[in-house]
Order: C-alpha cells, then sequence, then structure tokens
C-alpha cells in the first residue's frame, strides 16, 4: 500500500527527515513513536503531500506522489487523515461536517451520502448527536466526528497524527476504541502516537523514530520486549520507568 524510499526532508538548514525507507502492507497497522521533534509528524504529513519531501520516493497504491502535483485531490480521497486537533466546521452540524467532503469532491448525492454518514455515525457511537453543533461536543466526541468524517470519504489508508494528545485523559479510551475496531475491520492505518498501550495491542509493526531516523522497527514484541539498538533501549526503558 505504501513504500517509502531514501526520503529526505529539510526546513532551511534544518534536516527533519534522514533517508527514511519504510513498508506498509495493505491491512497493516503501523505505530510511529518517539520523542517529540523526531519527524513522526513531518514523515505523516509527507504522505498526504501536506509536506513535499526534498529528496527520496513514496509509492501509494503503486502511485508515485513525491515528485508530481497531478491528482493530488485523488490520492487524499485514498487517503485519509485524522489531525491532533479536530477542524469542525463549527457552523454545521455534525452530519453536514461528514457529508461536506463526499457531496463536494465525490459529487455523491446528498441522500446516498447521508445514508454513508449516518452508518459512520453508528460506527463511532455518535449516532444520537448527528444533529448537534460541534460546540456542544467533548473533545473524545469531536475526534471521533473528525474520524467518521475522514472515513466518509471510503479512503484505502488512513492516516493519524497524535489524535488523542488534545484530549483530557479520560476521553482517550473512546477515541482508541474506535481505532481499534477500525484495525480490526482490516483498514490500512499509520499512527503517530504517545499511547503505549495502543501500539503494544493493535499495532502490526511498530517504528521508532529518533532525530529524523528510523532507528529500529519490527513486531511491538521486537521493540517493547527485545529492542536491539542503544537508542530504542533508552526510549522503551525510560517509557516504563
Amino acid at each position: 500500500m505504501i513504500s517509502i524510499k531514501g526520503l529526505d526532508k529539510w526546513y532551511n538548514s534544518l534536516h527533519v527527515l534522514r533517508d527514511i525507507n519504510l513498508q506498509v502492507d495493505e491491512g497493516e497497522v503501523v505505530v510511529l513513536i518517539g520523542a517529540s521533534g523526531s519527524g513522526k509528524s513531518t514523515l505523516l504529513r509527507c504522505l498526504n503531500r501536506l509536506e513535499r519531501a526534498d529528496r527520496g520516493e513514496i509509492h501509494i497504491l503503486g502511485r508515485e506522489i513525491n515528485q508530481t502535483d497531478k491528482d493530488l485531490d485523488q490520492l487524499r480521497q485514498q487517503v485519509g487523515m485524522v489531525f491532533q486537533h479536530f477542524h469542525l466546521f463549527p457552523h454545521m452540524t455534525v452530519i453536514e461536517n461528514v457529508i461536506e467532503a463526499p457531496i463536494h469532491v465525490k459529487k455523491m448525492n446528498r441522500r446516498a451520502a447521508e445514508r454513508l454518514a449516518t452508518e459512520l455515525l453508528q460506527k463511532v457511537g455518535l449516532a444520537d448527536k448527528m444533529h448537534s453543533y460541534p460546540h456542544s461536543l467533548s473533545g473524545g466526541q469531536k475526534q471521533r466526528v473528525a474520524i467518521a468524517r475522514a472515513l466518509a470519504m471510503q479512503p484505502r489508508v488512513m492516516l493519524f497524527d497524535e489524535p488523542t494528545s488534545a484530549l483530557d485523559p479520560e476521553l482517550v479510551g473512546e477515541v482508541l476504541s474506535v481505532m481499534k475496531e477500525l484495525a480490526q475491520d482490516g483498514m490500512t492505518m499509520v499512527v503517530v502516537t504517545h499511547e503505549m498501550g495502543f501500539a503494544r495491542e493493535v499495532a502490526d509493526k511498530v517504528v521508532y523514530m529518533d532525530e529524523g531516523r528510523i532507528i529500529e522497527q519490527g513486531t511491538p514484541e521486537q521493540i517493547f520486549g527485545a529492542p536491539q539498538e542503544e537508542r530504542t533501549q533508552r526510549f522503551v526503558s525510560q517509557i516504563y520507568n
């Protein structure tokens, strides 16, 4: 589904991604971990072409996306993204937020879009809130609406950029449970998170990044139980001490 080869990214003199090589298979859940500033979110933004890498290749669904500006709208229909902050339209109800892109980007008729949105809001446990406005929702509910909105485009891949980091601790679980259900349904996912319990339970592959590099990658058992690289060992020991 995703193949990254030799990816480098600079912000002026700051080298934020260094020779990134990564494969994500269909149905795989890949979790990126590491300290803040290690390049995780920048890598994710490169996958949706919100950022353009300066060197290297990104193939998504067989198409090279880093070297060209062609078909970016089509790419973003295939690759959904959920951000740390929700970015819901405050003047629209929940269901109006969810149907906006399918109607205006995919040209879906309104009745079909509303039917799909209703199914997705049921999936994320918010069918009773479809006619509410964002200001009346908790942070966890807003993030679940944001997930439903991304899923309404029927993407092949979902990217999550620290989706729980802006939430109060008691609201984190409701968002993670939706993400676990998506993983169980076979959605291909790349997740940046500090929730190590989620990484251990749900990830097929954990990727540890530091200073813009992939230091080590493997199963959760390998990374958390028997890391090979000294920097990974140090990071994991800090988590559990």
